[in-house]
């Protein structure tokens, strides 16, 4: 049994500043090292493919014979809160026998990662959940070999990539630059040679293919009450484990997820920082500021409120933006406000991916299970726009996706576009602020408890699973509202869902005309 990790793998120490800034917590696979990146680790996975990885990013690697597994990031696992990468890589190795049984011992765990792994017969890579621990990969028969990373703007550096004819066009439209928020299709990247790996799939690295592997199989309907047994199980089993890796953070806002995530943290939250960050156009007394204020002063908790400039400094907006390749100048503020208060010394705790089991999109589609998916109806949804680009890349995804019975599609549309997808490029930009981010949402098998109860106990307006689990574990946290300046009255609300059907129905009859 050989193992190696890190400590053990890296060259030298950072020498050069510049270097060493870029591409904080990022990666690089391919056939050869890069030289310019000579401070990285370097790692041979195989006889065949090399693996450069930023000097903050954690790697390990153990192998056993033919097989062989190289981690980066961090595995989680809930029923094992002690449990440490290694440990948790060595429990795989011994499961890795076909590739099912590998993708399936992984469903409990939680973290932001990627795994390859290889055997006498193949090499392949997947990710968490979410995706969050995200992968790019190039077309072999475009670039003359397989490279894989961690954002778009590695191989535009390395390989020399330009930006496709049909990307630029997309990034000069109204749909692309009204939002701050944007975010790239299916697939999609602005270069054509590159792709994204979304969730649920794995990249041969061999063929370079990219293939759906779940869901396979119907999902477990489940009653509320298991339901909520097994999603406080997994959620503070999660928790309790990032707290044994790294000092945590908590931002708490006055939404539900974080007050769900705060509630599940109730074991260790003297081991966790509550903040709140105030977003530059935020006042001091808007809910998501108040809130939390009066709720942990209520409760004799300490709260630091950070408090972000309205934009960047220019030293840092270059570092941002030279950081990830089209960077959203959105969160660069905060990002500054976060680094300069905690300078990478923590991990933070988010509750984002909670979404994924709310059913946002019946709010838009409130009779989605009596329509007929169109990729023009997908980029509607998304973007209010039926933009070439958007409905080519969802065509694709929807010609995958739309194989599949056992999720439903805009479940399955939400958990990859929205998640796997901006989430996990938004948080490999937070990476330059903070040591690690973990999203305790971020577990397979959480997300197949949720989707297999029924919709009225998880989706709006109540949320009862959600509120429940509050009520069960730490009661007082409702003691303050959530989301008050959201609410809506029953009529607003039934005259929302008669115009959410209007929209439609006139999306309808224009796509027809």
């Amino acid at each position: 049994m050989i193992t190696l990790d890190a400590t053990h793998k890296q060259r030298t120490a950072p020498t050069s500043v510049a270097n060493a800034d870029r591409y904080v917590s990022q990666f690089l696979l391919g056939p050869r090292f890069v030289d310019t990146l000579r401070e990285w680790q370097h790692f041979s996975v195989t006889q065949h493919l090399k693996l450069t990885a930023h000097p903050t990013v954690s790697c390990t690697q153990i192998t056993a014979g033919s097989r062989e597994l190289t981690l980066l990031g961090h595995l989680l696992d809930p029923l094992n809160p002690d449990a440490g990468n290694r440990e948790i890589l060595q429990d795989l190795l011994d499961n890795f026998r076909t590739h099912e049984s590998l993708m399936t011992a992984t469903n409990r765990l939680g973290g932001r990662w990627l795994l390859i792994a290889a055997d006498e017969r193949d090499v392949f890579l997947f990710h968490d959940a979410l995706g969050l621990r995200q992968a790019f990969y190039t077309d072999p028969a475009q670039t003359g070999a397989l490279w894989a990373m961690s954002q778009p703007g590695i191989g535009r550096e390395v390989l020399e990539l330009v930006v496709d004819e049909s990307a630029k066009q997309y990034m000069d439209s109204q749909t692309f630059r009204r939002t701050s928020e944007s975010r790239w299709p299916a697939a999609a990247t602005p270069f054509k040679e590159l792709k994204h790996l979304l969730p649920n799939h794995r990249l041969n690295l061999q063929t370079g293919n990219a293939e759906r592997y779940w869901p396979t199989a119907p999902i477990e309907r489940l009653t509320a009450k298991s339901a909520l047994d097994r999603f406080g199980i997994l959620l503070t089993g999660t928790i309790r484990a990032a707290a044994n890796r790294f000092p945590l953070t908590l931002a708490l806002t006055a939404g539900l997820d974080s007050r769900v995530v705060l509630a599940a943290a109730r074991g260790i939250v003297d081991q966790v920082e509550i903040i709140t960050v105030r977003q530059g156009k935020l006042s001091d007394r808007h809910p998501d500021i108040d809130i939390p204020a009066r709720l942990l002063k209520t409760l004799r908790l300490p709260h630091d409120i950070i408090r972000a400039a309205p934009t960047m400094t220019p030293e840092f907006s270059w570092q941002f933006k030279n950081n990830v390749y089209l960077a959203h100048d959105h969160y660069g503020h905060d990002a500054e406000a976060l680094l300069q208060r905690f300078g990478r010394s923590r991990a933070t705790l988010t509750g984002s991916g909670a979404e994924v089991g709310r059913c946002p999109f019946r709010a838009k589609l409130p009779h989605a299970d009596y329509v007929h998916f169109t990729p023009e109806l997908l980029a509607w949804l998304e973007y209010g726009s039926t933009q070439p680009f958007l409905v080519h890349h969802f065509s694709e995804w929807l010609a995958d996706a739309g194989r599949q019975t056992h999720v439903k599609l805009l479940d399955l549309f939400e958990w990859e576009q929205d998640y796997g997808n901006w989430l996990a490029m938004t948080q490999l930009e937070f990476d330059i602020a903070w040591r690690e981010i973990f999203t305790p949402y971020n577990c397979r098998e959480l997300f197949t408890v949720l989707l297999g109860v029924d919709e009225r106990y998880r989706r709006a307006p109540n949320y009862s699973l959600f509120r429940r689990f509050i009520e069960r574990t730490w009661p007082e946290l409702l003691g303050e509202p959530i989301n008050p300046h959201c609410r809506t009255t029953r009529f607003g609300k039934t005259v929302a869902n008669l115009k959410a059907v209007a929209r439609h129905w006139l999306f309808v009859r224009n796509s027809r005309a």
